[in-house]
């Protein structure tokens, strides 16, 4: 079934009245989802589904990001960096001994393991009709956020729509026929935890439950490597599942602890027919329409407060919440939906051009065919779907985007669906301000304050330093130890550094001083005062971190050990210059905090530098130790380079060209999420066409299509495949994709810094700029035909770009560009006065 047959019938409904758009963004498919990588994620900041658009039976997989294994009371563990246990590791450190180093650390300064995001429950609506289907076509519209499917059986038409609504914070299904007694449907829950039960109350159907109390995972001897499951595999099922105890799991040995869980969903019946509802679920016939209305709630109630003991009751929240949302019919609870939606979606378009023939396949068929032809409406496309995947799981008053976003369906995820933060939070949070949804970081921000609280007690209890710090990992309770982990990604104090780059970065886009001031100075100040504590002489004069990891990886000592921690990583050294610049600039800034000032400045002068490796590489450790993995998927000793600003070609033109050569050594295969911060790295290289090889590879038809490949790259849903499903790679992409189109970073705006040869048309709106500007621009034949800035804040404008341009504020012109070398290449600079609220024409010189 292709789009032809599709068109073939006729099938109109009434639509809510809506302003005339332009061709909406969709995913589509000639077929239902066969698993839960092909279904189609809908989600409101709060709970989420995984549609998977069925015709004997729908199936929506359900989230709610509150719902979590474990509690406070339960995740903690006493681990102290006593001073002769610290003593005893730099020693080692400085003797070169460093496996002894880090098996003290293993033995010693690990904790244990940190909780599970959880599967909530499954709604599932059958279809007792049957006969001959035919006109299939499901889709995801992401520009209504609306998931749809559509078909016709026994003559009669069908329409089925999924939304989740941000104003109402419930899921909406609507189905709809051409016929008056079209529809005879059967509907129930079904959950992953056997606490689960499902029961009729009055007007509605519940299904409430339990999470996990607690889930213990591995101990160290287990955790000697990857590869526990060939070690131990008395601790796994025959489907290599890791096996577990589930009433230690759901609380019965643990004093009865987890979170509880509620999901309300109402049948509305707009034109009459029956509904009945039981126990058993609901039964509805004899209508052509009926809407269902869905809350999901959970008992948490704060990640310092035990759900099971100072929780709300998940019963009345997701009644409250259920009762408010039928007050609105299904045209009004759509409309309210758009309204919301687009005023984040709209703000940012971006036209790249296909051929009419690619237009017209299934999504899936051009992610299979974008290897042999380009398709750069698709890359478009992808662009656009993860500005759609971050309003769907970050709004303001949810929780930040795990590895999986909000949707997951596993009750032992892989890396337990948390926050890990060596990467993969803040790479979910790259694009947020560059692709104008600024509003959609509040989450994260968040977790930042309330991990600077549970970070504050590490560094006091276990460093006995001052400040606050983070590890690796972290989940809805705001767990700052290490975890129970391998050292190259448990042990590493530096999560505090990078977190409060985005308060810095949020700040650069927004000029917001009174955010500054109050929440990034002292959070950054925190960072910065543990950083400053933490610090030890390397003998040579150098300050260097005593014990550090540059997270993932593992190297190869001079005595031929394989180990990973050892003094003053790069990633390191490059964190904590740029949270002692920028609490030191904060500080003039606001005259705050004279001697602490003082102490960061004499201390920045003496940080280990950037060093150049012996094949022309930025050394990733502080010696050139030689990687025991050279293509290794993290780039962490780049951190300097990309997502910070400390290394760019005007400033340090060396270190510039040593990070053109790591990238070369470390070359283009990778994970999923990888490839996002490649792609990202290229366009900082300025380099376009290499950039659009890491996203060819990224377009790797992940478990479908004739050859079934694995690897990194793409599932059918265009959700980004680690393998398994990770969301940082889509974040990743998406960030990528605006650093090649526009860039901000090193002082000056520069339009089209790496446009690729195959995106040699096009155009893009709504893109944000460091300075707090709005960006929209067109290019033909590769080369910039115009461009308009707006400026939001008022401040000066200093523009780069290939080609010499003008610049007008209505038909008068204010300034020229003139040339200059960068890397040496020649480009143009104007520099110009703005005022707030005013756009600024940007036009080529014509020779």
């Amino acid at each position: 079934m292709r789009i032809l047959s599709y068109f073939l019938f006729a099938f109109a409904f009434v639509a809510c009245a809506e302003t005339p758009r332009e061709e909406p963004l969709s995913l589509w498919y000639d077929r239902p989802a066969e698993n839960w990588n092909e279904a189609l994620p809908i989600g409101n900041g709060h709970a989420g589904a995984m549609v998977f658009g069925g015709v004997d039976s729908e199936q929506l997989q359900l989230n709610e990001n509150t719902l979590y294994s474990g509690e406070p009371s339960v995740i903690f563990k006493d681990i102290k960096v006593t001073p002769e246990m610290f003593d005893k590791v730099v020693g080692l450190m400085k003797k070169e001994k460093y496996k002894e180093a880090t098996d003290l650390v293993c033995e010693n300064w690990l904790g244990r393991l940190h909780q599970y995001y959880q599967p909530f429950a499954d709604l599932h609506i059958k279809n007792n009709k049957s006969g001959e289907v035919s006109g299939y076509k499901r889709d995801l519209n992401i520009s209504d956020a609306i998931a749809g499917t559509r078909y016709v059986q026994n003559g009669i038409a069908y329409e089925r729509e999924v939304f989740a609504s941000n104003p109402e914070n419930v899921i909406v299904v609507r189905l709809k026929s051409n016929k008056p007694d079209g529809i005879d449907i059967s509907l129930n829950f079904t959950s992953e935890h056997p606490t689960a039960v499902q029961k009729s109350k009055n007007d509605r159907l519940a299904v409430q439950g339990k999470a996990p109390g607690y889930v213990e995972r591995r101990t160290f001897e287990q955790m000697e490597s990857w590869g526990d499951q060939h070690k131990h595999p008395e601790l796994y099922d025959e489907k290599g599942n890791r096996k577990f105890d589930k009433r230690v799991l759901y609380g019965e040995e643990i004093d009865n602890k987890g979170m509880l869980f509620e999901a309300q969903i109402k049948p509305v019946l707009p034109s009459g027919g029956t509904c009945e509802i039981t126990d058993s679920g609901i039964h509805v016939s004899g209508t052509d329409e009926v809407y269902f209305v869905m809350s999901l709630a959970t008992s948490y109630n704060g990640y310092d407060k035990s759900p099971s003991l100072e929780g709300i009751d998940p019963a009345l929240k997701a009644a409250g919440i259920l009762d408010k949302a039928v007050a609105y019919d299904y045209k009004e609870l759509k409309k309210r939906h758009l309204d919301d939606y687009r005023n984040l979606f709209d703000r940012v378009k971006l036209k790249l051009v296909s051929d009419q023939e690619q237009l017209a396949l299934p999504t899936d068929e051009r992610i299979i065919r974008f290897d042999e032809k380009a398709d750069p409406a698709l890359s478009a496309l992808l662009f656009q779907y993860g500005r759609y995947l971050m309003i769907s799981g970050s709004r303001p008053g949810g929780q930040p985007l795990n590895l999986q976003g909000i949707w997951n369906k596993e009750v032992v995820p892989p890396w337990n669906c948390g926050y890990t933060m060596n990467i993969n939070l803040e790479m979910n949070y790259w694009m947020a301000e560059t692709a104008n949804l600024s509003e959609c970081q509040e989450p994260l921000f968040t977790l930042i304050k309330e991990l600077s609280e549970t970070g504050a007690e590490t560094a006091r209890d276990m460093y006995g330093r001052r400040g606050w710090v983070a590890h690796h990992n972290t989940s809805l309770w705001r767990e700052s130890l290490p975890n129970d982990n391998v050292p190259s990604a448990s042990f590493w104090p530096m999560v505090q550094g990078w977190l409060c780059s985005h308060l810095w970065e949020h700040y650069l886009y927004s000029g917001d001083k009174e955010f500054l001031k109050n929440t990034a100075y002292p959070l950054t100040k925190g960072a910065a005062e543990f950083f400053a504590d933490w610090l030890i002489d390397d003998g040579k004069g150098r300050l260097v971190t005593p014990v550090g990891v540059s997270p993932e990886n593992w190297f190869i000592t001079p005595g031929g050990e394989r180990t990973a921690l050892s003094m003053g990583p790069t990633m390191d050294m490059a964190i904590i210059r740029e949270t002692f610049e920028r609490t030191i600039q904060m500080s003039e800034m606001f005259n705050l905090d004279t001697d602490f000032r003082k102490e960061l400045e004499d201390k920045l002068a003496k940080l280990l530098p950037y060093q150049i490796g012996s094949r022309g590489q930025l050394q990733e450790w502080m010696y050139d130790f030689k990687e025991q993995d050279p293509q290794h998927r993290h780039l962490s000793h780049l951190y300097g380079f990309y997502p910070g600003d400390q290394i760019t070609p005007d400033k340090t033109p060396e270190l510039f060209k040593a990070v053109e050569q790591t990238l070369n050594l470390r070359g283009d295969a990778a994970t999923g999420w990888s490839m996002g911060w490649k792609i990202n790295c290229w366009a900082r290289l300025l380099d376009g066409n290499h950039a659009y090889e890491i996203i060819r590879n990224l377009f790797n038809p992940v478990q479908f299509g004739p050859k079934k490949r694995n690897g990194g790259g793409l599932y059918s849903n265009l959700l980004d495949a680690c393998p398994p499903f990770q969301i940082d790679g889509n974040f990743g992409y998406a960030a990528g994709v605006a650093e090649m189109l526009m860039q901000s970073h090193a002082g000056f705006i520069q339009l089209l810094p790496a446009l690729p040869d195959v995106w040699s048309e096009g155009n893009v709106s709504g893109l944000k700029a460091r300075g707090n500007f709005e960006i929209a621009m067109q290019w033909k034949q590769g080369s910039l035909s115009e461009a308009t800035i707006l400026s939001v804040k008022g401040n000066e404008c200093r523009l780069r770009t290939a080609v010499p341009v003008t610049i007008k504020q209505g038909s008068k012109e204010i300034a020229s560009s003139s040339p200059v070398t960068s890397n040496g290449k020649e480009y143009y600079e104007a520099v110009f006065a703005t005022t707030a609220g005013t756009s600024y024409r940007v036009n080529p010189v014509t020779p």
